[in-house]
């Protein structure tokens, strides 16, 4: 066949390609989402090609009568040209798709239905090229072999001819190489663009900048980290808020604890929390209940954080409220134990609770023990401390429970302390729990020093203790000085 007629079949087929081409490029690739274009518009290249090949050799064969091998030639031809092409319209669709995603920022309503595997997708890749390259090449030998079959044996005409045949393989080698050498190009430079477009939003994150989303704009590897990133950075922000939010419930139960101890002349009273979280479920109050009378309220409820410490928060407030409006401790206390049980009904929380009440003028002492463990009595010369206790089950537990009042005269020259659990149930590094032994005597070494600072060595002997390892619970105590 004339090259003349020849090319104006391949014009005319490709022409026809091309509009269909045109056609269907906004339906099929445009319209879909972002992950999807780049595989659309390698199908669509393809397909394009393909299409022109097919209406080549049925021209070739419908105007000439040729047989379907020189066809099928062309066919081979049109498909190694239209997955050359369909590979450098994905790679520069999804540079297009990256960068106008960088531009635009997080879309939250795409998200990729599956992963394409880079490693996948390059071997595939890999394997068709590979294919077709066999097929060119074979089309190629048997051609030139077919070819060399009808020369002269004439050596001169042979050379000629070997010549011939190097040259066309080199020129085949060298586009093949070149189409290669521009695939892998960009491939790079669209790795190196995703690479950039993670590394610059995850340094921005490591800035502080939470309000990052990196983009989703492929559904390969990239994307599947784009999306855990993104998801990574919600739930920082999640949590720093709810820090933040744990801040401020920390300084609201602060600032629920008295800001200063009552000032009640001939006494010496002091009394610190310190919780192993943000809040806690500890709490102490000075409640000035009648003339000359001073309550002093240590409570610990169940457990530690948000939920204990609205809870100690509720109860505080119950607490106040029944003291003013009782004057028995023992009607006080079981009117916070109703209210309590309310509130607690089957939750499994509870609290327990000690309420002592300072009576000045008759330089007595009256308390209440809810479940709370006793309170230590120091005095001068004695080995032993004495214990506050009797009472009845912490708060929340049994409803309706009457609680009675115990008293007995204050200790002259001694040191009433209350306090939670979490202090003697201090751990230590294989020294087991601190004990309430090892603080009897630390109590009575410390006897006669201001209250503020027996308490201080408490907190730093249960530091040492622990060797500063986090603390598993909160610690309240509270003590008065008796003159």
């Amino acid at each position: 066949m004339p090259p003349v007629s020849l090319g104006a079949m391949l014009s005319l087929a490709f022409a026809v390609a091309l509009m269909a081409r045109g056609l269907v490029l906004r339906r099929l690739v445009l319209s879909a989402p972002a992950g999807e274009q780049p595989v659309r518009q390698f199908a669509l290249e393809m397909g394009a090609c393909l299409l022109g090949g097919l209406l080549t050799g049925l021209t070739m064969e419908a105007s000439t009568g040729f047989p379907w091998a020189p066809g099928w030639k062309i066919v081979l031809g049109a498909t190694a040209a239209g997955f050359y092409l369909g590979l450098e319209g994905a790679l520069l669709r999804q540079r297009e798709v990256v960068l106008r995603a960088r531009e635009a920022g997080y879309d939250p309503v795409w998200r990729p239905k599956r992963l394409r595997s880079l490693s996948r997708r390059f071997l595939t890749v890999a394997a068709t090229a590979t294919v077709l390259l066999l097929g060119i090449f074979g089309l190629i030998w048997a051609g030139d072999v077919d070819w060399l079959s009808t020369l002269d044996r004439d050596p001169a005409v042979l050379a000629q001819a070997r010549s011939s045949v190097i040259v066309e393989i080199a020129f085949v080698m060298a586009v093949l190489l070149l189409g290669a050498a521009r695939l892998i190009l960009l491939y790079a430079g669209n790795l190196k663009l995703l690479f950039n477009t993670i590394t610059e939003g995850l340094a921005r994150v490591r800035q502080g900048d939470l309000s990052v989303r990196l983009p989703l704009a492929t559904s390969d590897e990239f994307g599947l980290i784009a999306a855990e990133a993104n998801s990574m950075i919600e739930g920082l922000s999640h949590r720093l808020a709810l820090l933040d939010a744990l801040k401020v419930a920390e300084d609201v139960q602060r600032n629920l604890l008295p800001a200063a101890p009552p000032d009640i002349p001939g006494l010496d009273i002091a009394a610190l929390s310190d919780y192993c979280d943000e809040t806690g479920g500890d709490y102490y109050d000075f409640i000035e209940t009648g003339p000359g009378r001073t309550a002093i309220v240590v409570a610990d409820v169940a457990g530690h954080g948000v939920g204990p410490a609205l809870l100690m928060a509720s109860a505080r407030a119950t607490v106040r409220m029944a003291a003013a409006m009782y004057p028995d401790l023992g009607s006080v206390v079981s009117a916070v134990n109703s209210r309590v049980a309310e509130d607690v009904y089957g939750t499994g929380r509870f609290l327990t609770l000690f309420y002592l009440e300072i009576d000045v003028a008759a330089r007595m002492l009256r308390w209440v023990r809810a479940g709370h463990d006793p309170a230590f009595v120091v005095q001068p010369g004695q080995e032993e401390a004495t214990l506050l206790g009797g009472g009845g089950p912490p708060l929340g537990v049994v409803e309706g429970y009457r609680y009675v009042a115990e008293s007995c005269p204050w200790p002259a020259g001694g040191l009433v302390f209350i306090g939670t659990d979490g202090i003697w149930e201090t751990t230590g590094e294989g020294e087991g729990m601190f004990g309430k032994r090892r603080l009897v005597d630390l109590l009575r070494k410390n006897l006669g020093r201001p209250t503020a600072q027996v308490l201080e060595a408490v907190r730093h002997d249960l530091e040492a203790f622990s060797h500063d390892k986090p603390r598993e619970d909160d610690i309240t105590m509270a003590a008065v000085a008796f003159p």
